[in-house]
């Protein structure tokens, strides 16, 4: 963890908060971790990712395609099928978030209730 803060401290911290600026946003994280297991589809996505509405399922695939994470695709059909994929930067989140999860899973407790202190 030292090794981070070694050298530029500012630009460190910079890219930190610019990665969580796009990870930390609701529920973008579970939508990374379903298309890096597989689902393409928006039910599919949905289905891997329970309790996420599908509002906010919408907004964040929007935004995950707009900062080039993933992008749409448009079958002609018909029917008309819409299908997302990762791209090389939204496949390189999956060590980030396998670190996430593990730290999350060895310090549950004393990360508290989901939610607590928000």
């Amino acid at each position: 963890m030292l090794r981070l803060f070694l050298g530029d401290a500012v630009a460190n911290c910079t890219a930190i908060e610019d990665a969580l600026g796009v990870l930390g946003r609701a529920w973008a994280g579970a939508v990374l971790s379903a298309m890096l297991g597989g689902a393409e589809r928006f039910s599919e996505i949905k289905r891997a990712a329970p309790g996420v509405s599908d509002a906010v399922l919408t907004a964040r695939l929007r935004e995950l395609c707009a900062r080039g994470f993933a992008v749409r695709h448009v079958d002609a059909g018909p029917p008309v099928g819409v299908r997302y994929a990762l791209t090389d930067l939204g496949r390189d989140t999956r060590p980030v978030l396998e670190a996430l999860e593990r730290f999350g899973r060895e310090h549950a407790d004393e990360l508290g209730a989901r939610g607590a202190g928000r």
